[in-house]
């Protein structure tokens, strides 16, 4: 086998690489008693002959070890309702105009998800939190295909978070003040030898690594390792007139122009500037001799490595994490203990001992000795002179041993009452009759572990931070990406895309990443799966309506069909549905007709019509007879005070005429 070397305990090493081994030898020892209990709870949980220590084995020898593994099930149970609820990452801007730039966000993480198969991350790492108390998600990336500049990020299952090492000072839960994580990998050293052809196989064997970390070495292997760290970075930033902050190094070569604008422009000057602190953060292959590869810088200021508790509190300053499996492993191990002794007593049931004299027996002690297992037609014995009319005889069977079994099953329920989860949220019938009492031991048995849930919450939001945090460094370009809705509905966008504004004449950057600031947030609510399904029940109750809601209640229903063929039925649905003014037309879809008038109103508008010319032709009417009174009686039309219907005069004396302006002559 081959034979590697293990780094020099000081001197020819240059300054990087003294203090990563430091740092390495640090991280390494940190903490190893408790990665030590999450390797045995899972262990114990999860892989068979694992639940007998090895004092109860050899004590009890050849005798039966049985596992009965009831832990593995109601930790399944609390993972399961994991996979039901999933949690979604939300981004929420905190300014009005970033909320399309928002919705962005939610569809690109949502892109990047499906397509890492994110799901396997935060399942595996949800079933670390709860097995074991300890699980790790990150996020890497990587370039989009093999012929293309174009990079995209990606979530990544961590199989093994016990590969990964801390910085022993991060305080936080969430890792957000490490300056340094080691990921590491054993890999065989022909591969080491392969990949770096001149680089030389070293182990990180220092002081401070214990038994645990050495267990992990093999003459043909050698462990390397990720190792991501912080470098603070000075840099100049300038505050502008019209309240814009930018970095120096960018806006320094467009000063001039900027501050004598050849479009006639607002000129951009500085107003203020100060110097401040960037985080930058680098990754680097490493081994025991040092860099395997040079550092790569990460697009964001945070390490993309997050970890998911389980059940964790902090005492005299030292984290105390567990899952599940640390507070049920002594009612597992009664339980088995119980179970394999009964089994071992109920087998021995039938053949019950033998009572004979040594006389008896003689001579056929091998005969007697396979009767245990053997079932012989023929009893041979020894016919004795002290009792010669008597032969072997059996002793009674033994009584059913109920303490073991009543002891088995108090194990069964300390186990269930250690872990929280009761009869009832495993399906298991008890004493409950009604729903209500049904769904509250239920959801007794959801609360009592649902720190788990709300640590993957906590998890998922750091992770969600990350990506918002390094989203606009490797979308960056302008480049046509896809973005997934809630149902999954997929539609592609343009990014960072410049347009020139007819108005102002000026170039701006239409869905750009970079600017504004967002908040993360996670909703933990049923999967898509389960929803439809709720959704399908809920629309079957809706469409025996009648009227529109009826209609709606059935296009539900036929969306929530998962069938062949079903998609262009929904099409055709909906556009009847957009043509009746039920649902509002989308993008590309024509608008509904107008709606057909009813006719008792065209009918009574008609009338309404009528009776208004009828009206209008009486009014000209009545207008052309006065005109006609006016001219026989010698008023000109247009002149004079209005013409007005005379009073009746008083009547004229007799022999007086009566003239047109309405007067007596005189007399």
């Amino acid at each position: 086998m081959a034979k590697k070397k293990t780094s020099p305990a000081n001197g020819g090493r240059d300054e990087f690489t003294t203090l990563m081994l430091q740092r390495a030898s640090d991280a390494f020892a940190f903490d190893s008693e408790q990665r030590r209990r999450v390797k045995d709870d899972m262990e114990f949980a999860f892989i068979p002959g694992n639940q007998w220590d090895d004092h109860m084995a050899k004590k009890r020898r050849n005798r039966p070890c049985y596992e009965f593994n009831r832990l593995r099930q109601l930790i399944r149970r609390v993972t399961g309702q994991q996979l039901k609820n999933k949690p979604q990452i939300k981004v929420r801007a905190t300014e009005d105009g970033d909320v399309d730039t928002a919705d962005i966000y939610n569809g690109l993480i949502k892109n990047i998800e499906v397509q890492s198969s994110a799901e396997t991350a935060y399942d595996t790492a949800f079933q670390w939190s709860c097995g074991g108390g300890y699980g790790v998600l990150r996020a890497v990336a990587d370039y989009e295909s093999g012929d293309t500049f174009d990079q995209c990020l990606h979530i990544k299952a961590v199989a093994d978070p016990l590969t990964v090492f801390p910085d022993p000072a991060a305080r936080e839960l969430d890792w957000s003040d490490a300056r340094y994580i080691f990921v590491t990998e054993i890999i065989p050293l022909d591969e080491f030898k392969r990949r770096w052809p001149k680089a030389e196989a070293v182990d990180f064997e220092q002081p401070g690594m214990d038994d645990f970390d050495r267990e992990w070495w093999f003459d043909d292997t050698v462990r390397i390792a990720e190792y991501w760290y912080v470098e603070d970075e000075k840099r100049k930033i300038y505050l502008l007139n019209d309240g814009t902050v930018v970095d120096a190094e960018e806006f320094d070569p467009i000063k001039d122009e900027a501050a004598n604008p050849q479009d006639g422009g607002e000129p951009l000057t500085v107003k203020s500037e100060r110097d401040v602190i960037k985080p930058c953060v680098y990754s680097v292959i490493v081994s025991g001799a040092g860099k395997l590869e040079e550092p790569t810088k990460w697009g964001g200021t945070m390490i993309p490595i997050v970890p998911q508790w389980g059940d964790v509190l902090t005492v005299d300053g030292k984290k105390i994490y567990s899952g599940m499996t640390r507070f049920g492993k002594d009612a597992q191990r009664i339980h088995n203990f119980e179970m394999s002794t009964l089994v071992e007593i109920i087998a021995k049931l039938p053949n019950s001992p033998l009572k004979a004299t040594p006389k008896m027996i003689e001579g056929l002690e091998s005969y007697y000795e396979r009767m245990g297992y053997d079932d012989p037609p023929v009893l041979l014995y020894n016919a004795d002179p002290i009792a010669p009319s008597v032969g072997p005889q059996r002793e009674p069977m033994s009584q059913f041993p109920a303490h073991l079994a009543n002891m088995s099953a108090l194990a069964t329920d300390e186990l269930k009452a250690n872990v929280g989860v009761f009869d009832a949220s495993i399906g298991a019938r008890t004493n409950e009759t009604s729903g209500r009492a049904i769904l509250a031991r239920q959801a007794e048995g959801e609360i009592s572990n649902f720190v788990y849930i709300d640590n993957q919450v906590k998890a998922l939001k750091r992770l969600g931070e990350v990506l918002v945090d390094a989203i606009p460094h490797y979308y960056d370009a302008e480049r046509s990406i896809r973005i997934l809705g809630e149902d999954g509905a997929e539609k592609f966008i343009k990014v960072n895309r410049p347009t020139l504004d007819e108005q102002t004449g000026e170039v701006k950057i239409v869905n750009d990443l970079s600017r504004g600031k967002y908040d993360v947030t996670v909703t933990v609510g049923k999967s898509f799966d389960t929803a439809r399904m709720e959704l399908a029940e809920a629309a079957q109750a809706l469409s025996g309506q009648q009227g529109p809601f009826g209609a709606l209640g059935q296009f539900l229903l036929l969306k929530t069909l998962d069938l062949p063929g079903m998609d262009e039925y929904v099409k055709a649905a909906r556009k009847q549905l957009v043509n009746m003014g039920l649902l509002e037309p989308g993008e590309g879809e024509q608008p509904p007709p107008p709606p057909q008038p009813n006719p008792k109103d065209v009918a009574d508008a008609e009338n309404k019509m009528a009776s208004a010319k009828k009206s209008l032709a009486d009014a000209e009417q009545t207008e052309l007879e006065t005109q006609i009174t006016a001219f026989q009686f010698g008023v000109e039309v247009g002149q004079g005070p209005p013409l007005t219907q005379p009073a009746a005069p008083e009547q004229p004396p007799q022999g007086g005429l009566f003239v047109g302006n309405g007067q007596y002559p005189p007399q």
